[in-house]
């Protein structure tokens, strides 16, 4: 059996009703600074990036929904603020997608998107990753 060798954790996923109040809070109790904030308009977000002061670590990733249609609204109405999915950075996505389709792993993009603070993006299905988003994404 083949192995997908993802690269690091980029970053952890949080879906949130209000990505300000909550990257106050996460500055102010945890010390975390915005690295990137962003609105991709086609995943309906707005996406604040958070890491650590002097850190090269993982980034905390705030989802707020900016349109009612937003598949974030959609978690929000489901299941309430918390984890949304997990991020690891591929070195190639179109290798990636190909790889996890080839074990058996549904796809919800069977082509990259464009994503946050420069890279292409795809995610795997849950129901395929024992309940849990996977994104993988390519930095440009």
């Amino acid at each position: 059996m083949s192995i997908l060798k993802v690269g690091n954790l980029y970053h952890i996923g949080i879906a949130v009703r209000d990505a300000e109040k909550t990257s106050t809070l996460y500055s102010e109790t945890l010390g975390l600074k915005i690295e990137h904030d962003e609105v991709v308009m086609d995943q309906g977000v707005r996406a604040i990036m958070m890491v650590p002061e002097n850190s090269e670590s993982s980034a905390i990733e705030l989802l707020e929904p900016v349109v009612p249609e937003s598949p974030i609204n959609k978690f929000l109405e489901n299941k309430g603020e918390g984890m949304h999915h997990v991020c690891y950075l591929v070195s190639d996505i179109w290798e990636g997608i190909g790889h996890l389709k080839n074990m058996g792993i549904e796809m919800i993009d069977l082509e990259p998107r464009e994503g946050l603070n420069n890279t292409l993006v795809a995610f795997a299905h849950p129901k395929s990753m024992n309940s849990v988003l996977i994104e993988l994404a390519q930095k440009k």
